[in-house]
């Protein structure tokens, strides 16, 4: 079976210095997988190089077998690839709603976002329902009219990932989903995204630094060391190799020093 996402062979270099080296990561339909590492192993920037924020030097991204390498970030998230960030990137002085709209907005490729958010290019019934039924999923259908800068810190990570899902995501592509989290609201949202995955079919691909979150909540993960993929496999397995051990204890040796 072609799987949902795939790359192929992703090398990225900066003032001659790899920060990745033929990374190739598989995600299949449905599959939950993780993607860990210590601190400046490359994780961002192999997302990056996914979402098409960063051009890789050499090798491909795949979308359901379709090669996206040249496509621009819109285009991108139009054929399917959602995310959320690892610091929670939303508009001050704009309510909950307007934030899922401005994603259908991004979606059907329609209208300026600007004049929408300054009341200039009134929302459609329709684009109104969506929103309004993605933020019922989420429990925030109460808050719709509410300010951002209102919520918590847990709100503010649904409504993130309500904007993702309004794209209508074939792969969710997370960033450190529980940063800032305590451990009921990193299970609240676990428990959220297993119900609408589910009911969606959508795959996820996640870094985390939360190893505990990640043996819960992937089936696969894939573990990177100075840009280079040094071990993948079901998350149990892997993270109970050697390599991984060493690899997480001498990223704690080199904060150190």
């Amino acid at each position: 079976m072609t799987p949902i996402l795939e790359t192929r062979g992703i090398s990225k270099s900066y003032a001659g210095i790899g920060a990745l080296r033929d990374v190739a990561v598989q995600v299949g339909e449905g599959e939950r997988v993780g993607l860990i590492g210590p601190n400046g192993a490359g994780k961002t920037t192999l997302f990056n190089c996914i979402l098409g924020l960063l051009a890789p030097d050499a090798g491909s991204v795949r979308l359901a077998g379709d090669d996206i390498t040249s496509l621009p970030v819109h285009l991108r998230a139009r054929r399917g690839i959602g995310r959320s960030f690892q610091r929670i990137e939303l508009f001050t002085e704009s309510t909950v709603r307007e934030h899922l709209l401005i994603a259908e907005r991004v979606r059907r490729g329609n209208g300026s976002l600007w004049k929408d958010l300054l009341g200039r290019g009134r929302p459609k019934a329709d684009e109104l329902q969506a929103c309004d039924a993605v933020l019922e999923r989420l429990g925030l259908g109460e808050l719709a009219d509410e300010p951002i800068e209102q919520l918590s810190l847990g709100q503010g990570r649904l409504v993130e990932v309500g904007r993702a899902l309004m794209t209508h995501p074939r792969i969710l592509l997370l960033d450190e989903p529980s940063s800032g989290l305590d451990r009921q609201e990193t299970a609240d949202l676990a428990a959220t995204l297993r119900d609408l995955q589910g009911e969606q079919g959508f795959a996820i691909l996640l870094v985390e630094h939360d190893v505990e979150f990640v043996a819960a909540f992937t089936q696969r993960c894939y573990v990177l060391d100075f840009g280079t993929l040094i071990a993948d496999g079901p998350t149990a397995e892997v993270l109970e190799r050697a390599i991984v051990r060493e690899s997480y204890l001498g990223s704690v040796k080199r904060d150190d020093l």
